[in-house]
């Protein structure tokens, strides 16, 4: 197993760890909701064998659908537990943020890892700040999103060095 992968495994396990309760005793709960999906995205990450990053990769359509809908637990929690409307703002202008990112990761190999990261920092910032975000949701996100977020970038790094090598191999040929 490569050293992203055995990485994204370590940060589900961290991430999941810090649930309180099994999802399915949860269906009506948006964080359990994010937390399985989490989960179906690392599997799908570890075990499909697409470890490409080209564009139109699965890997990159993944991480791509990831960043458009992850900022959606927010309003869906807002939804079912409310606050202020001023939250309510922040989460849209969150949301809008991140679709930008999703739609910018489809040409940027940075903006691809690093909208995964920056959204570990829209978790902590959440953390025992908002009643609608429990904080055990905050926690295993912000490992979730720093493990996904860690996987891209070594995984692209492994990628553009494994390209480099075939290069490499095709000019000395």
């Amino acid at each position: 197993m490569s050293k992203p992968k055995l990485l994204l495994l370590l940060a589900t396990t961290a991430a999941l760890a810090v649930i309180p309760d099994w999802p399915i005793f949860h269906l009506d709960n948006p964080s359990y909701w994010s937390m399985m999906g989490f989960l179906y995205l690392t599997i799908g990450l570890v075990v499909l064998p697409d470890s490409s990053w080209k564009k139109g990769s699965t890997n990159r359509n993944l991480i791509i659908a990831f960043l458009a809908i992850v900022q959606l637990v927010y309003i869906a929690n807002w939804i079912r537990y409310g606050e202020s409307e001023t939250d309510l703002i922040i989460q849209v202008v969150g949301s809008i943020l991140w679709l930008i990112f999703a739609f910018k990761a489809r040409q940027s190999n940075s903006v691809l890892w690093l909208g995964c990261i920056l959204h570990a920092l829209w978790d902590a910032a959440h953390f025992g700040r908002v009643e609608f975000i429990p904080d055990w949701y905050a926690t295993a996100c912000l490992a979730a999103d720093i493990g996904i977020g860690a996987f891209v970038l070594l995984s692209i790094s492994d990628d553009k060095k494994d390209g480099l090598q075939e290069n490499r191999t095709v000019l000395l040929s």
